[in-house]
């Protein structure tokens, strides 16, 4: 792993760093609590785990990766591992917004809580216990720029979160039973380009496809996943959307067409 830039400064796009700045020590007990509700949450949402790269002690700096990135691409693909440094930024901007106090519109009742809740309530309750300010930056370059989602959350904010996220209505029960109305086009495009890059079926395949369509469920994103699958199957990609199909219960009476 010497190629990795573990510095505080690092422009790595393969890494998350999280940093706390604590003014009280902080056990090992809070700190697996943050890791593991960040892995919880990153594997809700893509169905793989987040790894350990590097980690510094004093003031908590740590260095997390996807594991597809940890493994090379040796098992699953280069892009596999392209796309997961992909998922990886839209993971950090998810954090980002999940620190931010904005008031969310009327149908957000039909839609789920955001993936992010769990990691959001771990860092606060931390960042607070421990009188720290929290840290996140990750770099995503692009053959035009490079694209920095950065954040730094006070104690005082970080206690302005947590009360946030803990308030909001324990609607888990709910969004079982009502479908997902209202889907936009970039979240359709965004999800059906993560399955599409996947290479051909395998197992090991089969299962991550399966995970990341039982965490979009869970999250009440069935209407989403049946317009995903539309789209797979009209790029050709009819091995995944028959997946996506039987999962949601949909795929009797439908008609693949080849195009």
């Amino acid at each position: 792993m010497a190629d990795f830039d573990f510095s505080k400064e690092t422009d790595d796009e393969r890494l998350l760093l999280i940093a706390f700045d604590n003014q009280r020590p902080m056990s090992a007990a809070q700190l697996a609590t943050v890791l593991r509700a960040l892995d919880s949450d990153y594997k809700s949402m893509t169905g793989r785990d987040l790894v350990l790269g590097h980690m510094e002690l004093g003031s908590v700096w740590i260095w997390l990766m996807d594991a597809a990135i940890y493994s090379g691409g040796a098992i699953i693909g280069t892009a596999a591992v392209a796309k997961a440094v992909e998922e990886l930024a839209i993971f950090a901007k998810k954090l980002k917004e999940g620190f931010k106090d904005k008031k969310l519109p009327d149908e957000n009742l039909l839609l789920s809580a955001p993936m992010v809740d769990r990691s959001v309530v771990a860092i606060a309750k931390v960042a607070v216990d421990t009188n720290g300010t929290f840290r996140m930056k990750h770099t995503r370059e692009t053959t035009a720029t490079k694209d920095t989602i950065e954040i730094e959350i006070t104690p005082a904010q970080a206690s302005v979160a947590r009360k946030r996220v803990k308030s909001r209505p324990k609607q888990g029960r709910v969004y079982e039973s009502l479908p997902r109305l209202i889907a936009e086009p970039e979240e359709i495009k965004q999800i059906a380009h993560t399955m599409r890059e996947l290479p051909p079926i395998t197992t090991d395949i089969e299962t991550v496809i399966r995970a990341l369509v039982q965490a979009h469920m869970i999250h009440g994103s069935t209407y989403v996943l049946e317009q995903v699958a539309t789209t797979l199957e009209f790029e050709g990609r009819h091995d995944i959307a028959t997946i996506i199909r039987q999962l949601i219960g949909r795929d009797k009476g439908l008609v693949h067409v080849e195009v």
